[in-house]
């Protein structure tokens, strides 16, 4: 059985291009949902810092952060050998990448190792919101604070649990469907490989 890496970055903004990762979060879940870790740091984009009225960051909290390429090492070290879990995996998915490229890392997380809980939701639920907040309010999940990497995280393993229990319940809304991004199946977590730097 896979454990997981359940992971949410805040970034300067949403051009893949030229913003960077601001504040990273990571909780380490075993093969049975415990979580076993949690990681979270600020990071220095070494850039303006814009987005701060969606993270609540200013220039002066990541003015002293570690960087992108000082917390590679650690990052890879928690990832290695677990799937990877975000909510709206693409995103994370896409910074992530880019930030190991430009620090000079050749890893890269691929689609096979990675579960999308957004996606997966449109199978564990009917119509309706598929933000991170909106599924976690309609699974009647704890609240946390909105974009700050650690607590999204934590929210996106909660409702890798909740589909879990329910997947092993055999409660879907509908056995596939079309994200985004393609079909999707059910059990997405249990089809995916782990990710081996």
């Amino acid at each position: 059985m896979n454990s997981f890496a359940v992971v949410d970055c805040e970034t300067t903004g949403l051009d893949r291009e030229s913003d960077r990762i601001v504040e990273i979060g990571v909780v380490l879940l075993s093969p049975t949902f415990g979580e076993e870790i949690r990681f979270e740091t600020l990071v220095n984009p070494q850039r303006p810092l814009a987005a701060s009225e969606i993270h609540g960051l200013r220039a002066a909290d990541v003015a002293h952060a570690p960087t992108f390429a000082a917390i590679a090492p650690r990052l890879i070290e928690l990832l290695s050998r677990r799937v990877i879990v975000a909510h709206n995996f693409p995103f994370d998915q896409e910074f992530i990448n880019r930030a190991f490229s430009r620090a000079g890392y050749a890893e890269h997380i691929p689609n096979e190792c990675a579960v999308d809980t957004l996606d997966q939701s449109r199978i564990y639920l009917p119509d309706g919101s598929h933000s991170l907040v909106g599924v976690a309010q309609r699974l009647g999940l704890p609240e946390r604070a909105h974009h700050h990497a650690l607590s999204d995280a934590l929210t996106a393993a909660d409702i890798l649990r909740a589909f879990a229990l329910m997947e092993a319940r055999g409660e879907r809304y509908t056995e596939h469907a079309h994200g985004r991004h393609g079909e999707v199946t059910p059990a997405q977590w249990e089809r995916a490989t782990p990710w081996r730097p």
